[in-house]
Protein backbone atom coordinates (compact mmCIF):
# COMPACT_ATOMS: atom_id res chain seq x y z
CA UNK A 1 0.00 0.00 0.00
CA UNK A 2 1.39 3.62 -0.69
CA UNK A 3 2.54 5.45 2.33
CA UNK A 4 0.58 8.20 3.75
CA UNK A 5 2.81 10.62 4.08
CA UNK A 6 1.91 13.82 7.11
CA UNK A 7 0.85 16.45 4.25
CA UNK A 8 -1.76 13.77 2.94
CA UNK A 9 -2.59 12.44 5.90
CA UNK A 10 -3.17 16.29 7.08
CA UNK A 11 -5.34 16.63 3.84
CA UNK A 12 -7.15 13.62 4.46
CA UNK A 13 -8.75 15.00 8.06
CA UNK A 14 -8.96 18.02 6.39
CA UNK A 15 -11.46 16.77 4.25
CA UNK A 16 -13.40 14.33 6.36
CA UNK A 17 -13.85 17.55 8.76
CA UNK A 18 -15.38 19.47 6.36
CA UNK A 19 -17.29 16.92 4.91
CA UNK A 20 -18.67 15.96 8.26
CA UNK A 21 -19.90 19.77 8.75
CA UNK A 22 -21.05 20.39 5.44
CA UNK A 23 -23.01 17.11 5.42
CA UNK A 24 -24.55 17.99 9.14
CA UNK A 25 -25.35 21.55 8.36
CA UNK A 26 -28.26 21.18 5.80
CA UNK A 27 -29.61 18.15 8.16
CA UNK A 28 -29.82 20.42 10.75
CA UNK A 29 -31.53 23.26 9.07
CA UNK A 30 -33.75 20.31 7.31
CA UNK A 31 -34.89 19.90 11.08
CA UNK A 32 -35.55 23.77 11.80
CA UNK A 33 -37.36 24.02 9.01
CA UNK A 34 -39.69 21.00 8.90
CA UNK A 35 -40.57 22.45 12.93
CA UNK A 36 -41.51 25.84 11.91
CA UNK A 37 -43.64 23.62 9.46
CA UNK A 38 -45.19 21.96 11.86
CA UNK A 39 -45.44 25.32 14.35
CA UNK A 40 -46.54 27.78 11.79
CA UNK A 41 -49.57 25.04 10.35
CA UNK A 42 -50.96 24.66 14.25
CA UNK A 43 -50.58 28.79 14.67
CA UNK A 44 -52.77 29.21 11.41
CA UNK A 45 -55.28 26.67 12.59
CA UNK A 46 -55.59 28.33 16.03
CA UNK A 47 -56.18 31.63 14.34
CA UNK A 48 -58.91 30.27 11.56
CA UNK A 49 -60.89 27.85 13.16
CA UNK A 50 -63.12 28.21 16.40
CA UNK A 51 -63.33 25.06 19.02
CA UNK A 52 -61.23 21.66 19.19
CA UNK A 53 -58.78 20.75 16.39
CA UNK A 54 -56.35 17.99 16.33
CA UNK A 55 -52.59 17.75 15.08
CA UNK A 56 -53.87 17.02 11.45
CA UNK A 57 -52.26 20.34 10.66
CA UNK A 58 -49.04 19.88 11.65
CA UNK A 59 -48.68 16.70 10.40
CA UNK A 60 -49.91 17.11 7.17
CA UNK A 61 -47.57 20.40 7.03
CA UNK A 62 -44.54 18.23 8.38
CA UNK A 63 -45.20 15.21 5.54
CA UNK A 64 -45.68 18.04 2.33
CA UNK A 65 -42.59 19.80 3.65
CA UNK A 66 -40.21 16.56 3.66
CA UNK A 67 -42.05 15.19 0.37
CA UNK A 68 -41.21 18.98 -1.65
CA UNK A 69 -37.82 20.02 0.02
CA UNK A 70 -35.23 17.90 -2.03
CA UNK A 71 -35.59 16.12 -5.59
CA UNK A 72 -36.30 17.30 -8.65
CA UNK A 73 -39.25 19.56 -9.56
CA UNK A 74 -41.01 15.86 -11.05
CA UNK A 75 -39.97 14.14 -8.36
CA UNK A 76 -40.76 16.39 -5.77
CA UNK A 77 -44.80 17.03 -7.49
CA UNK A 78 -44.71 13.12 -7.04
CA UNK A 79 -43.64 12.68 -3.60
CA UNK A 80 -46.44 15.24 -2.63
CA UNK A 81 -49.18 13.56 -4.76
CA UNK A 82 -48.53 10.60 -3.00
CA UNK A 83 -48.99 12.20 0.40
CA UNK A 84 -51.72 14.42 0.11
CA UNK A 85 -53.34 11.00 -1.86
CA UNK A 86 -53.00 9.60 1.47
CA UNK A 87 -53.61 12.44 3.75
CA UNK A 88 -56.99 12.53 1.92
CA UNK A 89 -58.12 8.95 1.73
CA UNK A 90 -57.33 9.11 5.65
CA UNK A 91 -59.36 12.47 5.76
CA UNK A 92 -62.82 10.54 4.17
CA UNK A 93 -62.41 7.50 6.49
CA UNK A 94 -61.64 9.24 9.62
CA UNK A 95 -64.86 11.17 9.20
CA UNK A 96 -67.48 8.79 8.22
CA UNK A 97 -65.98 5.90 10.04
CA UNK A 98 -63.02 6.56 12.64
CA UNK A 99 -60.38 4.28 13.64
CA UNK A 100 -61.06 0.71 13.49
CA UNK A 101 -59.65 -2.38 12.17
CA UNK A 102 -61.35 -2.82 9.10
CA UNK A 103 -61.30 1.09 8.42
CA UNK A 104 -56.99 0.63 9.12
CA UNK A 105 -56.95 -2.26 6.32
CA UNK A 106 -59.53 0.10 3.76
CA UNK A 107 -56.97 3.54 3.86
CA UNK A 108 -54.44 1.04 3.28
CA UNK A 109 -55.75 -0.74 0.59
CA UNK A 110 -57.33 2.36 -1.00
CA UNK A 111 -53.97 4.02 -0.71
CA UNK A 112 -52.23 1.52 -2.68
CA UNK A 113 -54.51 1.07 -5.02
CA UNK A 114 -54.45 4.56 -5.79
CA UNK A 115 -50.74 4.93 -5.54
CA UNK A 116 -50.79 2.01 -8.40
CA UNK A 117 -53.47 4.15 -10.68
CA UNK A 118 -51.61 7.45 -10.51
CA UNK A 119 -47.82 5.42 -11.22
CA UNK A 120 -46.64 6.97 -8.33
CA UNK A 121 -43.45 3.93 -8.64
CA UNK A 122 -41.51 3.62 -5.69
CA UNK A 123 -43.09 6.33 -4.04
CA UNK A 124 -46.24 4.80 -3.98
CA UNK A 125 -45.62 3.82 -0.43
CA UNK A 126 -45.97 7.05 1.17
CA UNK A 127 -49.40 7.14 0.21
CA UNK A 128 -50.68 4.17 2.66
CA UNK A 129 -47.99 5.85 5.23
CA UNK A 130 -49.57 9.57 5.06
CA UNK A 131 -52.80 7.68 5.23
CA UNK A 132 -52.46 5.94 8.81
CA UNK A 133 -50.55 9.05 10.05
CA UNK A 134 -53.66 10.49 9.80
CA UNK A 135 -55.77 8.25 10.37
CA UNK A 136 -54.05 7.94 13.94
CA UNK A 137 -54.04 11.98 14.55
CA UNK A 138 -58.13 11.87 13.62
CA UNK A 139 -58.98 10.40 17.29
CA UNK A 140 -60.60 13.80 18.55
CA UNK A 141 -64.42 14.99 17.86
CA UNK A 142 -63.55 17.23 15.86
CA UNK A 143 -66.37 18.81 12.95
CA UNK A 144 -65.69 17.29 9.88
CA UNK A 145 -65.34 20.69 8.30
CA UNK A 146 -62.73 22.01 10.47
CA UNK A 147 -61.00 18.66 9.96
CA UNK A 148 -60.96 19.20 6.32
CA UNK A 149 -59.57 23.19 6.73
CA UNK A 150 -56.64 22.01 8.77
CA UNK A 151 -55.44 19.25 6.12
CA UNK A 152 -55.31 21.73 3.48
CA UNK A 153 -53.94 24.35 6.16
CA UNK A 154 -51.11 21.57 6.74
CA UNK A 155 -50.70 20.83 2.95
CA UNK A 156 -50.62 24.77 2.28
CA UNK A 157 -47.80 25.43 4.49
CA UNK A 158 -46.12 22.53 3.67
CA UNK A 159 -45.96 23.38 -0.19
CA UNK A 160 -44.99 27.21 0.49
CA UNK A 161 -42.50 26.91 3.08
CA UNK A 162 -39.98 25.13 0.81
CA UNK A 163 -40.26 28.09 -1.75
CA UNK A 164 -39.89 30.69 0.97
CA UNK A 165 -37.40 29.55 2.32
CA UNK A 166 -35.28 26.89 0.05
CA UNK A 167 -32.97 24.07 1.44
CA UNK A 168 -29.53 24.67 0.97
CA UNK A 169 -27.95 23.29 -2.41
CA UNK A 170 -24.95 21.44 -1.68
CA UNK A 171 -22.17 23.06 -4.39
CA UNK A 172 -19.70 23.19 -2.46
CA UNK A 173 -19.98 20.06 -0.75
CA UNK A 174 -20.06 18.44 -4.79
CA UNK A 175 -17.09 20.67 -5.91
CA UNK A 176 -15.06 19.67 -3.07
CA UNK A 177 -16.02 16.17 -3.29
CA UNK A 178 -14.78 16.31 -7.52
CA UNK A 179 -11.60 17.63 -5.65
CA UNK A 180 -11.28 15.01 -3.36
CA UNK A 181 -11.11 12.09 -6.04
CA UNK A 182 -8.52 14.46 -8.26
CA UNK A 183 -6.43 14.63 -5.08
CA UNK A 184 -6.40 10.92 -4.30
CA UNK A 185 -5.28 10.00 -7.31
CA UNK A 186 -2.60 12.66 -7.29
CA UNK A 187 -1.39 11.07 -4.20
CA UNK A 188 -1.44 7.24 -5.51
CA UNK A 189 1.00 8.44 -8.10
CA UNK A 190 2.70 10.43 -6.17
CA UNK A 191 3.06 7.41 -3.49
CA UNK A 192 4.02 5.26 -6.74
CA UNK A 193 6.78 7.74 -7.63
CA UNK A 194 8.59 7.78 -4.77
CA UNK A 195 8.56 4.12 -4.64
CA UNK A 196 10.05 3.61 -8.10
CA UNK A 197 12.44 6.78 -7.59
CA UNK A 198 14.03 4.46 -4.54
CA UNK A 199 14.82 1.34 -6.42
CA UNK A 200 14.08 -1.65 -8.55
CA UNK A 201 10.09 -2.09 -9.80
CA UNK A 202 8.55 -4.58 -7.73
CA UNK A 203 5.16 -6.61 -7.65
CA UNK A 204 4.37 -6.21 -4.46
CA UNK A 205 4.65 -2.02 -4.31
CA UNK A 206 2.76 -1.92 -7.49
CA UNK A 207 -0.18 -4.28 -6.38
CA UNK A 208 -0.49 -2.17 -3.28
CA UNK A 209 -1.04 1.36 -5.71
CA UNK A 210 -3.19 -0.76 -8.37
CA UNK A 211 -5.51 -1.49 -5.14
CA UNK A 212 -5.29 2.35 -3.97
CA UNK A 213 -6.45 3.12 -7.40
CA UNK A 214 -9.48 0.49 -7.20
CA UNK A 215 -10.04 1.81 -4.05
CA UNK A 216 -10.67 5.50 -5.31
CA UNK A 217 -14.31 4.35 -7.32
CA UNK A 218 -15.39 4.35 -3.48
CA UNK A 219 -14.85 8.25 -3.59
CA UNK A 220 -16.16 8.44 -7.21
CA UNK A 221 -19.50 7.10 -6.00
CA UNK A 222 -19.36 9.40 -3.51
CA UNK A 223 -18.86 12.61 -5.71
CA UNK A 224 -21.59 11.10 -7.67
CA UNK A 225 -24.11 11.11 -5.47
CA UNK A 226 -23.53 14.86 -4.19
CA UNK A 227 -23.15 15.92 -8.01
CA UNK A 228 -26.62 14.16 -8.67
CA UNK A 229 -28.31 15.83 -5.26
CA UNK A 230 -27.15 19.24 -6.63
CA UNK A 231 -28.74 18.26 -10.41
CA UNK A 232 -32.06 16.65 -8.68
CA UNK A 233 -32.59 19.97 -6.48
CA UNK A 234 -31.89 22.70 -8.79
CA UNK A 235 -35.27 22.63 -10.55
CA UNK A 236 -37.31 22.85 -7.64
CA UNK A 237 -35.17 25.51 -5.65
CA UNK A 238 -36.16 28.78 -5.68
CA UNK A 239 -32.10 29.95 -4.54
CA UNK A 240 -31.58 28.94 -8.10
CA UNK A 241 -33.18 31.89 -9.73
CA UNK A 242 -30.89 34.11 -11.73
CA UNK A 243 -28.08 31.66 -10.63
CA UNK A 244 -25.87 29.63 -13.71
CA UNK A 245 -26.40 26.12 -13.15
CA UNK A 246 -22.71 24.46 -12.09
CA UNK A 247 -23.54 21.10 -12.04
CA UNK A 248 -22.95 20.31 -16.16
CA UNK A 249 -19.48 21.29 -14.95
CA UNK A 250 -19.10 19.35 -12.15
CA UNK A 251 -20.93 16.06 -13.81
CA UNK A 252 -18.04 16.65 -16.46
CA UNK A 253 -15.43 17.32 -14.49
CA UNK A 254 -16.06 14.05 -12.46
CA UNK A 255 -16.69 12.07 -15.87
CA UNK A 256 -13.09 13.21 -17.26
CA UNK A 257 -11.51 11.80 -13.57
CA UNK A 258 -13.33 8.62 -13.89
CA UNK A 259 -12.24 8.08 -17.23
CA UNK A 260 -8.87 9.01 -15.59
CA UNK A 261 -9.22 6.68 -12.97
CA UNK A 262 -9.85 3.61 -15.40
CA UNK A 263 -6.56 5.02 -17.37
CA UNK A 264 -4.69 4.89 -13.72
CA UNK A 265 -5.80 1.29 -13.35
CA UNK A 266 -4.18 0.58 -16.68
CA UNK A 267 -0.83 1.70 -16.28
CA UNK A 268 -0.23 0.10 -12.89
CA UNK A 269 -1.49 -3.40 -14.39
CA UNK A 270 1.19 -2.27 -17.14
CA UNK A 271 3.49 -1.47 -14.67
CA UNK A 272 3.44 -4.74 -12.66
CA UNK A 273 4.12 -6.64 -15.76
CA UNK A 274 7.30 -4.99 -15.34
CA UNK A 275 7.57 -5.75 -11.96
CA UNK A 276 9.81 -8.40 -10.36
CA UNK A 277 8.32 -11.52 -8.59
CA UNK A 278 8.23 -12.87 -5.50
CA UNK A 279 11.34 -15.13 -6.67
CA UNK A 280 13.04 -11.32 -7.87
CA UNK A 281 12.18 -13.02 -11.55
CA UNK A 282 10.65 -11.52 -13.96
CA UNK A 283 11.12 -9.88 -17.56
CA UNK A 284 13.90 -7.88 -18.46
CA UNK A 285 12.87 -4.63 -16.15
CA UNK A 286 13.58 -1.03 -16.51
CA UNK A 287 16.92 0.50 -16.65
CA UNK A 288 17.93 3.17 -14.08
CA UNK A 289 17.76 5.60 -16.91
CA UNK A 290 14.05 4.57 -17.98
CA UNK A 291 13.26 3.64 -14.30
CA UNK A 292 13.70 7.41 -13.21
CA UNK A 293 11.76 8.76 -16.06
CA UNK A 294 9.05 6.48 -15.21
CA UNK A 295 9.03 8.14 -11.69
CA UNK A 296 9.17 11.64 -13.23
CA UNK A 297 6.34 10.91 -15.44
CA UNK A 298 4.15 9.67 -12.89
CA UNK A 299 4.45 12.80 -10.18
CA UNK A 300 3.85 14.59 -13.15
CA UNK A 301 0.54 12.46 -13.99
CA UNK A 302 -0.57 13.01 -10.37
CA UNK A 303 0.13 16.92 -10.45
CA UNK A 304 -1.93 17.30 -13.87
CA UNK A 305 -4.48 15.37 -11.74
CA UNK A 306 -4.44 17.46 -8.95
CA UNK A 307 -4.59 20.74 -10.89
CA UNK A 308 -7.25 19.52 -12.53
CA UNK A 309 -9.62 18.70 -9.98
CA UNK A 310 -8.48 22.44 -8.35
CA UNK A 311 -9.87 23.94 -11.75
CA UNK A 312 -12.90 21.86 -11.66
CA UNK A 313 -13.62 23.11 -8.01
CA UNK A 314 -12.52 26.55 -9.36
CA UNK A 315 -15.38 26.58 -12.09
CA UNK A 316 -17.90 26.79 -9.84
CA UNK A 317 -16.24 30.05 -7.66
CA UNK A 318 -15.46 31.84 -10.79
CA UNK A 319 -11.89 31.85 -10.23
CA UNK A 320 -10.86 29.41 -12.64
CA UNK A 321 -7.97 31.60 -14.62
CA UNK A 322 -4.92 31.60 -12.32
CA UNK A 323 -6.24 26.89 -12.10
CA UNK A 324 -6.41 26.60 -15.76
CA UNK A 325 -2.91 28.36 -16.34
CA UNK A 326 -1.56 26.00 -14.07
CA UNK A 327 -3.14 22.99 -15.45
CA UNK A 328 -1.66 24.19 -19.09
CA UNK A 329 1.86 24.04 -17.57
CA UNK A 330 1.74 21.11 -15.86
CA UNK A 331 -0.10 19.58 -18.85
CA UNK A 332 2.98 20.73 -21.05
CA UNK A 333 5.90 19.14 -18.65
CA UNK A 334 3.84 16.25 -18.91
CA UNK A 335 4.09 16.15 -22.58
CA UNK A 336 7.65 17.00 -22.42
CA UNK A 337 8.46 13.93 -19.88
CA UNK A 338 6.43 11.60 -21.69
CA UNK A 339 8.53 12.11 -24.97
CA UNK A 340 11.56 11.79 -23.10
CA UNK A 341 10.43 8.53 -21.89
CA UNK A 342 9.42 7.40 -24.82
CA UNK A 343 12.60 7.68 -26.05
CA UNK A 344 14.77 6.15 -23.54
CA UNK A 345 11.86 2.95 -24.15
CA UNK A 346 12.67 3.06 -27.75
CA UNK A 347 16.40 3.08 -27.30
CA UNK A 348 15.81 0.20 -24.85
CA UNK A 349 14.00 -2.37 -26.49
CA UNK A 350 15.77 -1.96 -29.38
CA UNK A 351 16.49 -4.89 -30.82
CA UNK A 352 14.60 -6.69 -28.62
CA UNK A 353 11.73 -8.54 -27.72
CA UNK A 354 8.21 -7.19 -29.50
CA UNK A 355 6.33 -8.35 -26.47
CA UNK A 356 8.20 -6.23 -24.83
CA UNK A 357 7.85 -3.33 -26.62
CA UNK A 358 4.49 -3.78 -26.41
CA UNK A 359 4.25 -3.62 -22.88
CA UNK A 360 5.77 -0.67 -22.68
CA UNK A 361 3.76 0.86 -24.88
CA UNK A 362 0.60 -0.08 -23.12
CA UNK A 363 2.21 2.46 -20.64
CA UNK A 364 2.49 5.46 -23.16
CA UNK A 365 -0.55 4.53 -24.18
CA UNK A 366 -2.49 4.82 -20.45
CA UNK A 367 -0.65 8.00 -19.81
CA UNK A 368 -2.00 9.45 -23.43
CA UNK A 369 -5.25 8.57 -22.17
CA UNK A 370 -4.99 10.95 -19.22
CA UNK A 371 -3.59 13.64 -21.47
CA UNK A 372 -6.31 12.96 -23.56
CA UNK A 373 -9.14 13.26 -20.91
CA UNK A 374 -7.83 16.41 -18.97
CA UNK A 375 -6.79 18.57 -21.76
CA UNK A 376 -6.81 22.08 -20.88
CA UNK A 377 -7.94 23.49 -23.90
CA UNK A 378 -10.95 20.84 -24.39
CA UNK A 379 -11.74 22.39 -21.01
CA UNK A 380 -11.75 25.55 -21.22
CA UNK A 381 -13.48 25.22 -24.91
CA UNK A 382 -16.23 23.32 -22.79
CA UNK A 383 -16.57 26.08 -19.78
CA UNK A 384 -16.76 28.35 -22.97
CA UNK A 385 -20.20 26.55 -24.02
CA UNK A 386 -21.72 26.38 -20.87
CA UNK A 387 -21.13 29.96 -20.21
CA UNK A 388 -22.85 31.01 -23.19
CA UNK A 389 -25.72 28.26 -22.58
CA UNK A 390 -25.97 30.60 -18.96
CA UNK A 391 -25.62 33.75 -19.99
CA UNK A 392 -25.13 36.55 -17.84
CA UNK A 393 -26.48 34.39 -14.88
CA UNK A 394 -24.18 34.78 -11.50
CA UNK A 395 -22.44 31.70 -10.69
CA UNK A 396 -23.69 29.90 -7.54
CA UNK A 397 -20.58 31.40 -5.02
CA UNK A 398 -20.93 30.39 -1.25
CA UNK A 399 -24.43 32.26 -1.11
CA UNK A 400 -25.96 28.80 -2.52
CA UNK A 401 -25.48 26.91 0.26
CA UNK A 402 -26.41 29.84 2.96
CA UNK A 403 -29.86 29.61 4.99
CA UNK A 404 -31.90 32.89 4.80
CA UNK A 405 -30.32 34.11 1.94
CA UNK A 406 -31.99 33.03 -1.43
CA UNK A 407 -31.07 35.94 -3.51
CA UNK A 408 -28.57 38.70 -3.22
CA UNK A 409 -26.79 42.05 -5.05
CA UNK A 410 -25.12 39.73 -8.08
CA UNK A 411 -27.92 37.31 -8.69
CA UNK A 412 -30.44 40.77 -8.52
CA UNK A 413 -28.21 42.09 -11.13
CA UNK A 414 -28.01 39.50 -13.48
CA UNK A 415 -31.95 39.56 -13.69
CA UNK A 416 -32.02 43.03 -14.53
CA UNK A 417 -29.54 41.98 -17.21
CA UNK A 418 -31.98 38.68 -18.42
CA UNK A 419 -34.77 40.65 -18.21
CA UNK A 420 -34.10 44.16 -19.78
CA UNK A 421 -35.31 44.14 -23.38
CA UNK A 422 -32.32 45.87 -25.61
CA UNK A 423 -33.41 49.00 -27.35
CA UNK A 424 -34.38 49.49 -30.87
CA UNK A 425 -31.54 51.36 -32.66
CA UNK A 426 -33.13 55.36 -33.43
CA UNK A 427 -35.19 55.06 -31.22
CA UNK A 428 -35.26 56.96 -27.57
CA UNK A 429 -37.29 56.25 -23.87
CA UNK A 430 -40.44 58.72 -24.15
CA UNK A 431 -38.71 60.56 -20.78
CA UNK A 432 -35.52 61.47 -23.20
CA UNK A 433 -37.52 62.30 -25.92
CA UNK A 434 -39.71 65.34 -23.77
CA UNK A 435 -36.25 66.94 -22.81
CA UNK A 436 -35.48 69.48 -25.53
CA UNK A 437 -32.84 71.57 -25.37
Amino acid sequence: MPRLTPQSALNRAGEAWRALVLGWRPDAMNVVRVTTAAVLAYVITRAVTVGPIDLTCSLTAILVTQASATGSLRMAMVRVGAVLTGIGVALVVSIWVGLTWWSLGLVILVSLLLGSLLRLGPQALETPISGMLILGASLQNTAAETRVLTTLIGAAVGIALPLLWPPAIPVGAAAASVRTVARRQAEIFAAAAEDIDEGAVTAESLAGHLRAARDVGDDLGRAGELVGRVQEMWQWNTRTIGRADVSPLLRSGLDSLQDSAAATRALFVALGHEARDEQGESAPEFSDEVRAAVAVVLRDVGSCIDSFGALVEAETSGDQERRRVLLDENMELLRETRAILTELMLMESGGGPTDQWLLRGSILRAVDRILQVLDAPARAAQHARWRDAQGERALPGPTISREFAPLDRAVLASLRRTWRRPRRSGTRPAAEATRRP
